[in-house]
């Protein structure tokens, strides 16, 4: 379940610049932003642990469920 969170979370990481064309973003970036370009702004370092944090969730839990079904405990009943 949060391997579907950390993909969540990673697309809209990976869509975000696609909002970089909108009026107020240019207005911001004195007219010189486009999609995947942010022109004279700068990203934030949130964007960067955000796009970190979805990476490690994906990896974490996928090695995570990998070895969950693997050590199964022997019960006498």
């Amino acid at each position: 379940m949060k391997t579907h969170r950390g993909l969540l979370i990673g697309s809209g990481c990976a869509l975000y610049p696609l909002g970089w064309d909108s009026e107020e973003v240019q207005q911001t970036c004195n007219n010189s932003s486009d999609q995947f370009q942010l022109g004279s702004c700068q990203i934030g370092w949130a964007y960067y642990c955000t796009g970190a944090g979805a990476a490690a969730a994906m990896l974490l839990c996928t090695w995570l469920s990998c070895f969950a079904g693997k050590k199964q405990k022997q019960y006498p009943y």
